[in-house]
């Protein structure tokens, strides 16, 4: 073949690679251009609409709560600044995950302390990933000095931000733990239920108490706002242009509680003794105090995660329970203050009167069938009748007016003093208590096979056979001093919202209507009166130029050597505005340990509130020697309060 004739040849090869390769390429910058086309014209929408998504954030603006504030407008929970570490996973990249946790524990504080710990971090992140678009907190309650540090090194720290919240603030303490209670983050088995109600992973909630009772009134609504955020998930602050959602701010909650009476009747309480103490109000119902020992600091539970689990595990482990309220769930024998509904009993049936005798005299005994039942006085007490039998709380007596009276009109009483079940007080975990009698005693113990006896009226009519709380031992004194009506015991006062304005103003509910002869009501009084006078047995309650009337008892313990002392009073006993009751565990006799706690209360009340100065001038118009010696009796406890909430 000729030469040229093969220049030729190889000449049009090259050039149809060319063509081909030519044609590749610029198919290639065809499909190129049309998927540009198709990325910034056609979706160019939607890819706005993106990049803004992956450089905003929505945030959820929790509200401030409402505060919780005593009767006179003492704040007993508001809100503090607080700061938290938390971690927004969708910021961080698979690959990024471990970098980060090592550049958080290299964080110390200003001690030189390593701030998260390797493995706790761990943990929370790939526990935060489970829920990639939610914030979860990683460290709670930080100080400026770690918020500054997490800021600085914003660069290697993606995903992780500082979030400014509220915390919780208990001005009493312990004083009013089990009133007011506490907060606590939503546990992870009972969000899913939550979330319904607009509450969001990491939420705080109300678990005990107030706190708890009126979650939905003092917790307002959550708002909503979306946020510029750079590459690290930090905010730049809000888009304007996007419309937001404003909280809504808790109502504040005022309750019937006096601060400075609750401060008193903790500081009259020994520390080493658990029981309760409820005053009310037996005109309508309000609680005046409510304190149960032993007690918690709630501004435990607004520490931070490392402290506050340390605390709990103590609290938790504690054999003298201090979470629960003894006030409302505590159950003990009323003991000997149960013999006024005995004697009320006796003499609305007409068993009794004023001057009843029985024919066996009182030596310290009586004797029925084989049993001996025994007075708690060995000498005896002698014949005796219906008001001494009070004042000196003679149990063969009572013996005697139970089995003559018997367990149903008894019981029928007990039942219009409110003992028949819960008070219904607006606060969770009230108990109801437990009354005897043949139909009762016959029910509870039918698996072991026992049966309602004669003989066990005996230990009905002196208290030791029913259990009750201190909450209806407060609502039977003050059913008993005014022989009119029982109301509702209440906390919740009024709500106001954050300017101030009422939004509900509770108004007082009648439990029941006493309908106690007019005949009888004087002997009753006398009978209560009789027991904080000469010879009576709760002396160490007296309020000078008061007339208090009350009821000691030692209830029967099962778990120890000794008994409970149990106190009961109103003031004044002619028409009383405070009624009182004093539980104290394993502690003896009511008239030498519960009465003196009470009659602190008492007298600080009559002296240094207002309605109790009120009382006490209307009652004592010209003697000012009176004023003077309850003015010097209370001054020791007035100094101490007037020092706590002066640094309020």
């Amino acid at each position: 073949m000729p030469f040229g004739t093969l220049l030729q040849d190889d000449q049009q090869q090259r050039n149809t690679k060319s063509l081909v390769i030519i044609g590749i390429i610029s198919i290639f910058y065809c499909f190129l251009i049309i998927r540009l086309f198709y990325i910034q014209i056609v979706q160019a929408d939607l890819h706005i609409r993106l990049s803004k998504e992956n450089a905003m954030r929505l945030k959820i603006v929790t509200p401030p709560r409402g505060e919780i504030l005593d009767r006179n407008g003492f704040v007993l929970a508001r809100n503090r600044p607080s700061y938290s570490i938390c971690v927004l996973p969708y910021k961080i990249k698979a690959k990024q995950r471990k970098q980060v946790i090592e550049n958080l524990c290299l964080i110390r504080d200003s001690l030189g302390n390593q701030v998260f710990d390797s493995l706790e971090l761990e943990g929370l992140i790939r526990k935060a990933f489970l829920r990639r678009f939610e914030q979860t907190r990683i460290r709670e309650d930080v100080s400026m000095e770690l918020v500054s540090i997490v800021e600085e090194h914003a660069m290697e720290l993606p995903g992780i931000i500082v979030e400014t919240e509220s915390r919780r603030e208990y001005t009493l303490g312990k004083s009013a733990f089990h009133v007011v209670g506490y907060m606590s983050e939503i546990p992870e088995e009972q969000f899913d239920s939550l979330k319904e109600k607009g509450y969001f992973y990491g939420d705080l909630i109300g678990k005990s108490g107030i706190e708890r009772q009126y979650e939905t009134v003092i917790r307002g609504k959550c708002g909503q706002e979306y946020i510029e955020v750079n590459a690290y998930g930090k905010s730049l602050g809000p888009i304007p242009d996007i419309a937001q959602i404003k909280p809504v701010v808790g109502n504040d909650l005022y309750l019937t509680i006096d601060a400075r009476l609750q401060m008193v009747a903790d500081n009259a309480f020994p520390d080493s003794l658990k029981g309760a103490v409820v005053m009310l109000d037996p005109r309508n119902g309000e609680v005046l105090v409510m304190l149960s020992s032993p007690s918690v600091d709630p501004n435990i539970f607004s520490l931070s995660s490392s402290e506050r689990s340390k605390e709990w595990q103590a609290i938790a482990t504690d054999p003298n329970l201090p979470l629960n309220n003894r006030a409302i769930s505590g159950t003990y024998p009323p003991g000997s203050t149960f013999k006024l509904v005995s004697a009320l009993a006796g003499l609305e049936s007409g068993r009794v009167s004023k001057d009843t005798r029985f024919a066996v005299p009182c030596h310290g005994s009586f004797r029925i069938g084989s049993r001996i039942a025994r007075c708690w006085n060995p000498a005896g007490h002698g014949s005796v009748g219906l008001i001494s039998a009070v004042q000196q709380s003679c149990n063969v007596y009572f013996y005697q007016l139970g089995l003559k009276v018997g367990d149903s009109i008894i019981n029928e009483y007990s039942s219009r003093m409110g003992l028949d079940g819960p008070t219904g007080i607006d606060i969770v975990g009230e108990k109801s208590g437990w009354l005897s009698g043949e139909a009762a005693y016959n029910k509870r113990f039918a698996k072991r096979g026992w049966k309602w006896t004669q003989g066990l009226v005996l230990d009905l009519a002196i208290g030791q056979a029913q259990i009750l709380t201190p909450i209806q031992l407060s609502l039977m004194i003050g059913g008993l001093g005014n022989m009119k009506s029982l109301y509702t015991p209440f906390l919740m006062k009024a709500e106001r919202d954050s300017t101030g304005n009422l939004v509900n103003l509770h108004q007082p509910q009648l439990k029941k209507h006493i309908d106690i002869s007019e005949d009888n009501i004087p002997v009753m009084r006398e009978a209560l009166a009789s027991v904080l006078i000469e010879r009576g047995t709760g002396g160490r309650a007296a309020v000078p130029g008061i007339a208090v009337g009350g009821k000691t008892g030692s209830a029967q313990n099962p778990h120890g050597e000794k008994t409970h002392a149990v106190f009961v009073a109103c003031a004044p006993v002619d028409n009383p505005v405070v009624a009182i009751a004093v539980a104290v565990e394993n502690a003896g006799h009511g008239g030498s340990v519960a009465a003196p706690i009470a009659g602190h209360i008492l007298r600080y009340f009559f002296a240094e509130t207002e309605e109790g100065k009120r009382i006490f001038r209307e009652t004592n118009p010209t003697d000012s020697t009176l004023l003077k010696r309850l003015t010097q009796m209370v001054k020791p406890v007035k100094a101490a309060v007037d020092s706590f909430f002066a640094a309020y």
